[in-house]
Formats: C-alpha cells, structure tokens, sequence
C-alpha cells in the first residue's frame, strides 16, 4: 500500500493532463499550467500564472463537475462515505481499493450561499483567491468567503491579453523554479513534514520584493505585522507556554487579535542527539508532549497555517545557553550553521505557511558589516548563507539583521546601536544575494527599560527618535532600496514617555510601510514582557491597543 501510493502521489499530477489542451495558449508562445486556478478569462482562453508567469489553463480543468471533478486529473471519484486523506488546490481527496479519487461536495448551483453549509459566509465580491473541490474561495472582512459564480459571471470584466512582459511579481525573476502560486499544487505537493490540509490556503501565498515593499505572487503590496512566540532556542526547546495553554488557542489569539505571522525562534541544539522538549504539558498539549523539538516546529507551523498566519524561522542563537556574538560557536560551526538552515528549507519548501529565514538573531561584538575579514563579516556570511538556502528553497525570503556597530578603527567599534539594529553599512554595503528580490533587511530596536541609550537621556526625547531611525535603518526604506522588517522591538511601557516612544514607532513604520514583528507574545520576557499576562491567555490591551493602527490582518496594503 505505501509503495503503492508513493506511486501515484507522483504519477497524479501527470495523468490527467494527457487528456486536455492548451492550443491556445502554446500558440502564443506561452506554457500550460500546472494546476487549475484561473487568474483572468479573455476571448482565447481561460489564464493562470506560475513560477511568475503567464499560462494557459488546461482544457482538462473543464472536466471537473458536480459529478466527478478528479475525471480531470485521471482518477474516479469517491463513494459518499469515504473519509478525506488529503486537501490540495485541485480539491479533497480520499482513497478507495488502494487508489486516489476525488471527494465531490456539492455546490449550489442556484446563486445561494454554498460555503454556509461548511461554516463560512459567501462574499461581496469576486476576488478568487483559492479553488478547491468545493468552489473558488475569496477572503473578506479578516475571514474567508465563498464566491458565487452566477453572480460574479455578471460582473466579469474583460482583462488585457496576457503579454511576454507580464510580470505578476515586480522583482527579479532570478528564483529558477519557485513556484510563486502555492508550492503545493496536486496531491504530489504533500510531500514535506509540516504540510497539513488547509496550508495551501495560506493568503497571500510565497513572498518577494521590489523596492522597499514585500508583493505576493500578484505583485500586490504586502505588510507583515506579527509576534515572536520564544522558547525554542531556549532549554525548553520548544515555545513557551505550552504547560499553561494549548497550542490551538495560542494560535487563535494571535489570528483574533489582527496579528498575521509569528516568528518562530530555534538554536542548532534542537538538532543534536537525544534532544528533548521541556515543559510541554500532557493535558493542555496531549498531541505534543512526546514529540521532538522538530515535530513541535512542524505542529506550531501546521496550526499557523491552518489559521492562515505566516511563520518565519529565527536562528535565534547556535546554543541554548545564551547569544552569540558570530554567527558561529566552537560546538556549532558555520558549515553545520548553513548545514541546518538548508535542512530547513528543504523540509518546508513547497509550504506556503513558512516564507523566510532569519538567519542570526543579533550579531553584535566582533561582528563587522563591511570589514572583509571572512571570520567575523557578518554581511559576507550572510551572503553566504543566504545563498546557499536559496539553492535547495527558492521562495525563501532571507532575512538579514544589522550589527550593532557601524566603522571601525583597531578596536574601537565606531557609532553604536542595538544588537542587530545598526544597518548603516547598507548603504555601502549591501547584501548581494543571487536572488536579489528576496532580500529583507531586519532590525532591532528597545526602549530605555531594556538599555538607557544616550538619545534616552535628551530633552526632546522621544521626538528625537524618527531622525534616529532615519539615520540607523529608515533610509533603507526611504531610499526604496529594500523592504525593512522590525524584527524585535518591546516595552513594559512604565511610564507616558514609554508609550509615547511605542506610538511614535509605529507611527513612523506604518507611515514608512516598514514591517514589524512585536517581541513578544510571551509574558515571560524579563525587560519588555508581552502581548499576554502571566496566565498566558489574557492579553495586554493597553500594549495590543497600541500595536492595532499598524496591523494588516488580511497582509495586504
């Protein structure tokens, strides 16, 4: 029955297409696609986009009706009882006398709401950003929605003709195969641990550049507002918190309260001999508690997706004992750094949920930006690792963090700032990825209750912060060179001039379309606390409440 089915996961995507055709679009110079979602309808045909560009729609896709929508892909339909195995872009699919066939649910062909019987409302408008074996879906007012097509045929407007020069992504199209529309198209996609029904749903799919903004695969302009879930990197090995509340209801409160991904914290630790988690409760958590580090990042990256929030991966430090100033350790050495970051990627790519790494969180002390020296350049490291990722998973962002330093003469470090928060050298001395439109740059930035900085101590302090930030990171933005995420910054907000510092910031990002993601969610944060209180479920509603203005809970501006 295995080799059976490995057979056919790989065979599917391939039998069904023998019997269509995409004349049409060949004849025009353009591929068929892959899949079945169509993007535009003109007089020559119906059109999708993949790996970035413009394809024809097989005729095949035609084929999938209310009586047998997996005829398409070669493969019967299921009796009535069969239970669902797998959801993909094509639909639900289930397996009966040891072979694939399509689950048929049945939608109302009368212009009534069909996606009520399966929970959901039907939508105001015909933006379809999904199309599974139920319908085309769309995402409204913070959840998802069933498009009616008899009323949206109505309403179709005639686009333009797809052309060589369409670019569904504004970056550069240097990402080889990515594919940009889901990953996981077919049943063949279920491929990577971490992958669960619901994944491919993810809005709005891998991300890329251009300019200073993040795009989807449309081109459309993107902001990522999110937390940071910690304890992975630490002894725990695994997020905090998860003795005190089930993993489920951690994720809804994130998804409830306007956040749209998490950062997901880790130290090469979780990948030696023997390790273990700690602390994971049996009663809250009775699916986790005996699982490895790994499989817990899986589970944690399944519920995000499920939710439809994104997850990036933060290679918080090498051991778990504490932050390191290189990216490299004696016990952890570069090769096993990138060693780990490219096991990573191949374990989730072809996974929407996961759209980046953060390569190394806070690179500080003896690491230099633009210095040359091999051993302690961060930005040559990252270049390296960044690159290396990019070979084994293509739809990674690749996030890098400043130093904390900027110039140096012998051992004087030159102008100061936070670990991981001094981006100067950029301009300089920018990052040169391969992959030039999935370069993120990241900072951090904490107010005087973590340090008490010299700008903390000026008269007209916090006003004196946006020419700061300017200075520091800002002008990465500005000068529309590449997309800047904020990725720590926190308060315990003690006092007015605390939550005037937090507001001013997040003024100034949501001014600057610079994309933030809030330390933390967890409360046990010494210097900054978080989103929820010590019974890690009651959230902070002062800090929440200021947080609000720059969130994006649908991810688009």
């Amino acid at each position: 029955m295995v080799f059976k089915t490995i057979i056919s996961l790989a065979m599917m995507s391939f039998i069904g297409k023998a019997i269509g055709s995409c004349d049409f679009a060949k004849k025009d110079g353009f591929n068929c696609c892959n899949g079945c979602t169509v993007t535009y309808t003109d007089a020559s045909g119906k059109w999708g986009v993949e790996n970035n560009q413009w394809c024809g729609i097989d005729s095949s896709c035609d084929a999938k009706s209310a009586t047998c929508w997996s005829a398409a892909e070669g493969f019967p339909c299921c009796s009535t009882t069969t239970a669902v195995v797998l959801t993909d872009s094509k639909g639900k699919w289930g397996i009966e006398n040891n072979n694939w066939c399509g689950i048929v649910e049945s939608a109302a062909a009368d212009g009534s709401c069909w996606a009520t019987s399966q929970g959901y409302p039907c939508c105001t408008g015909c933006d379809a950003i999904y199309t599974d074996g139920s319908g085309k879906w769309g995402f409204e007012n913070n959840n998802w929605c069933g498009i009616v097509d008899s009323q949206c045929n109505s309403q179709q407007q005639q686009p333009q003709q797809p052309d060589n020069g369409s670019q569904q992504n504004g970056g550069s199209q240097q990402n080889g195969g990515s594919q940009q529309t889901g990953g996981g198209s077919g049943v063949s996609g279920q491929t990577a641990p971490g992958w669960t029904p619901g994944n491919d749903q993810v809005l709005p799919g891998y991300l890329s550049t251009k300019g200073h903004n993040i795009v989807d695969s449309k081109g459309r302009k993107v902001q990522l507002s999110g937390l940071s879930w910690f304890g992975g990197e630490t002894t725990n090995l695994s997020p905090h918190g998860l003795w005190a509340n089930s993993l489920a209801n951690f994720i809804k409160i994130v998804k409830d309260n306007g956040y749209n991904h998490l950062r997901y914290p880790w130290t090469n630790e979780m990948f030696f001999e023997g390790a273990k988690t700690q602390s994971v409760d049996q009663v809250n958590n009775p699916d986790l508690a005996d699982l490895s580090p790994l499989e817990i990042m899986d589970a944690v990256i399944n519920e995000c997706g499920k939710a439809g929030l994104k997850v990036y991966l933060d290679r918080h430090r090498p051991l778990s004992g504490g932050q390191s100033e290189l990216w490299y350790v004696d016990e952890v050495d570069e090769a096993k750094w990138i060693e780990d970051w490219q096991f990573l990627a191949k374990r989730y790519k072809g996974n929407p949920t996961v759209i980046g790494a953060d390569l190394h969180n806070e690179p500080h002390g003896k690491a230099c930006w633009g210095c040359g020296e091999e051993e302690r350049d961060w930005r040559l490291a990252a270049e390296r690792c960044g690159n290396a990722i990019h070979e084994v998973n293509p739809d990674w962002l690749i996030i890098v963090e400043g130093n904390d330093h900027y110039g140096e003469e012998g051992w004087q470090k030159g102008e100061s700032y936070w670990w991981g928060g001094m981006l100067k050298g950029v301009k300089e001395f920018p990052v040169r990825l391969n992959t030039p439109n999935k370069l993120v740059y990241s900072a951090h930035d904490y107010d005087k209750n973590v340090h008490m900085q010299d700008w903390f101590k000026e008269a007209d302090f916090p006003d004196n912060m946006p020419p700061i930030w300017d200075d520091k990171w800002g002008y990465i933005v500005k000068e529309d060179i590449a997309p800047v995420l904020i990725g720590e910054f926190g308060s315990l907000l003690r006092d007015a001039t605390d939550v005037k510092w937090l507001s001013y910031l997040i003024d100034y990002m949501k001014e600057n379309e610079v994309h933030w993601t809030f330390w933390c969610l967890n409360p046990n944060s010494g210097d900054t606390e978080g989103i929820l209180g010590y019974d890690w479920k009651t959230v902070n509603t002062k800090k929440d409440g200021i947080l609000t203005p720059g969130k994006a809970p649908n991810f688009l501006l």
